[in-house]
């Protein structure tokens, strides 16, 4: 299998945790059993494209605020998602800052664990 296909499904499993696990948590976070699927493939999509496109765009304009772009990227996937789909709805000031901050957290926590996916590899420095 090749690794972005392998990347790409780790990152859907990823998104699909951290949905659940914040609907779980928050109590303003609602995802629909019928509707999940859509969500969770319109936010994965979002998740995929938005960071790339946030970072060129902070690199051209606010440069101090790189290190946010994981952050904003998750937020606009999470606000664009609950616009299109009816699979999700967020309510709550309390509940969009924690569940962007979670769901960011468990996806950047599952993309430091090692694997064939990963298309970054450490190289040993000559002694």
């Amino acid at each position: 299998m090749p690794k972005f296909l392998m990347s790409w499904i780790l990152g859907l499993g990823a998104n699909a945790i951290a949905l659940i696990l914040a609907g779980l948590i928050f109590s303003g976070f609602d995802l629909s059993v019928n509707g999940f699927v859509i969500a969770l493939i319109v936010f994965a999509l979002l998740s995929a494209l938005l960071p790339w496109l946030i970072l060129k765009l902070l690199l051209r304009h606010a440069g101090s605020l790189i290190a946010l772009s994981g952050l904003i990227a998750t937020f606009l996937a999470l606000f664009i998602t609950t616009l299109f789909t009816g699979g999700l709805e967020i309510d709550g000031v309390g509940t969009w800052v924690g569940a962007t901050l979670l769901i960011w957290i468990v996806s950047m926590f599952i993309w430091v664990i090692p694997g064939p996916w990963r298309t970054f590899k450490k190289q040993r420095q000559p002694n």
